[in-house]
């Protein structure tokens, strides 16, 4: 069978034009090359080799193993090179993903910032684990997901990165929209609730407010934007966490009213399976603890 050794020889020996050569670059004897070519030609079971004069002259077997050895040799080098800056701390790749419901837009920016910190570090998103973060995460297929509440799980750990209040988004003809009075838990007895998701016990949108809030009819829809539109056409309210409603409301054709003050929930949580400072590379830098911001993502 043939090893890396055997690739790196052949590589050495095409390389350098000459056997001798070859040796001294491999810091081996020319005897001790001569018998590490009989081992390569004895696992390729062929000969590699045509001897012309004092000459090795690779033959048609011989040219596929350099060609082989072309394509896998560069391949191993990259691996050997970031596995020891990972041994190093210099690099690292941290898979995140972030629910439906916070939606990307004011991802970018956030990256943009985290790579000015830690340029060694590669964020890769992993948009297929947006609706089953927990899940991605237990399984050791995410470093770090950006969520709206816990699941009650002993094995991941979670940080509420910053509260916010909670406003309820309506048509901007809806009656409730057009008032300049804060919205009370009975004005939405009589509504519709357009929901992502509704949590046991934490998050925005959980079943103790929903109970609360007694709407008339509750419709599921798994995403986002599709909520929106149903909003925006009246079709019935939903609840968000106002930094996350901000892009909606500034794009015209939804309004919204304001819960009464002290109705403020952790808006956005951090959850990993790990302590963030057990992540090479971010020790040492400020806000390692975790994803912090001072002010809410999109705020200036």
């Amino acid at each position: 069978m043939l090893t890396l050794q055997h690739l790196y020889i052949i590589e050495k020996i095409t390389s350098e034009g000459s056997v001798t050569r070859a040796a001294e670059k491999l810091n081996l004897t020319q005897s001790a090359l001569s018998h590490q070519i009989r081992d390569l030609e004895a696992a390729s079971g062929l000969k590699l080799f045509n001897r012309i004069g004092k000459k090795l002259v690779l033959n048609e077997a011989g040219q596929r193993v350099v060609a082989g050895s072309r394509q896998v040799l560069p391949v191993i080098r990259e691996l050997e090179a970031e596995l020891k800056a990972m041994r190093e701390g210099k690099k690292q790749t941290i898979r995140i993903s972030t629910e439906c419901y916070t939606c990307y837009h004011w991802l970018p920016r956030l990256l943009t910032d985290f790579h000015q910190d830690y340029p060694g570090i590669d964020i890769q998103i992993v948009a297929e684990a947006t609706r089953r973060p927990m899940e991605y995460l237990e399984a050791g297929k995410l470093e770090l997901a950006l969520v709206n509440g816990t699941n009650g799980s002993t094995s991941l750990h979670f940080e509420p990165l910053f509260e916010d209040r909670m406003i309820a988004l309506l048509s901007d003809r809806h009656p409730l929209a057009l008032r300049n009075t804060p919205l009370e838990f009975t004005d939405i007895h009589s509504e519709t609730l357009v929901a992502f998701q509704i949590g046991k016990s934490d998050g925005l949108l959980n079943e103790d407010l929903v109970s609360s809030l007694s709407p008339r009819k509750v419709i599921h829809i798994p995403m986002t934007e599709a909520i929106v539109e149903m909003v925006r056409f009246g079709m019935g309210i939903t609840v968000m966490a106002e930094w996350a409603a901000r892009q909606y409301l500034d794009a015209g054709g939804i309004g919204h009213a304001a819960f009464p003050r002290g109705h403020r929930y952790p808006a956005l949580v951090c959850v990993h399976a790990q302590r963030p400072e057990r992540i090479a590379g971010t020790s040492g830098k400020p806000d390692s603890d975790g994803i912090a911001w001072q002010n809410r993502p999109g705020d200036r």
